[in-house]
């Protein structure tokens, strides 16, 4: 069974790097969205009341790349072995479904490590963090993956099309991002929709990068919203692995 896991863990890579796709565009727009932003901020200054786009680029970057993996990389190019009867030959081997989800997270924590230590890289150079707050954002980034991969592979795992795979996983990625108060502070909203906002599990993630940053206002303590993300991940996890489908026929 070793060499079964490095076979599949050989396949997923490659199936990784071969999918220009995806591959690219997720490798290069979180440092595209962070020179958009960082040139916002530099046009635009912030004032009283208005949001201070400079602090925004950081955390966003970092989401972006969280997301861009654990969503866009993983459902898509899933949804797309299931189509292509990759995932139905697959089925027809002593591999179980488990194997297949752990052997296919390794590329993607590569790519996120890679590209979270590059924006902070950048962060630490541009004087946008403190040092002392690398290693726990490091962290922090690891434990978005493992909530967002669930997502990822709950998504992939059900779809047969690799498109409508993508496109969910996308307004998945986007929809939290605008409504985690990373993009947008929830403190703009009314304040029973901020309220309402500010219990979503990626409000919980964003709040934890608010504990890092300079100027963060995090809603909830740390102790809390490491436990609704934790357990976010351990149920999507569980019913990503309950619900993945080999064949597209599949019930």
């Amino acid at each position: 069974m070793a060499s079964a896991t490095r076979e599949l863990l050989g396949l997923h890579t490659r199936e990784l790097l071969r999918d220009r796709r995806y591959f690219f565009f997720v490798l290069v727009f979180p440092f595209g969205m962070a020179g958009i932003f960082l040139a916002i901020a530099k046009l635009m200054p912030s004032g009283e009341g208005a949001p201070d786009f400079e602090q925004i680029v950081v955390p966003m970057a970092l989401y972006l790349s969280v997301t861009g993996a654990a969503l866009t990389m993983t459902a898509g190019p899933l949804a797309a072995m299931r189509a292509k009867g990759t995932l139905r030959l697959l089925g027809t081997t002593p591999i179980t479904r488990a194997r297949l989800v752990l052997t296919h997270v390794p590329a993607r924590l590569a790519i996120v490590v890679v590209q979270t230590v590059l924006v902070l890289a950048l962060a630490l150079a541009l004087g946008l963090l403190d040092l002392s707050a690398v290693p726990a954002l490091l962290g922090i980034t690891l434990l978005g993956l493992a909530m967002f991969g669930g997502i990822g592979y709950l998504i992939g795992g059900r779809m047969s099309s690799p498109d409508a795979a993508t496109n969910v996983a996308t307004l998945v990625q986007l929809a939290a991002l605008f409504m985690s108060g990373l993009t947008l502070p929830l403190w703009l909203f009314p304040k029973a929709v901020g309220t309402a906002l500010s219990l979503l599990p990626s409000s919980f993630y964003a709040d934890l990068m608010a504990t890092q940053l300079p100027g963060g206002r995090p809603f909830h303590p740390v102790w809390l919203s490491v436990l609704v993300v934790a357990c976010t991940t351990g149920v999507v996890a569980w019913l990503a692995v309950k619900t993945f489908k080999w064949d597209q026929g599949e019930e």
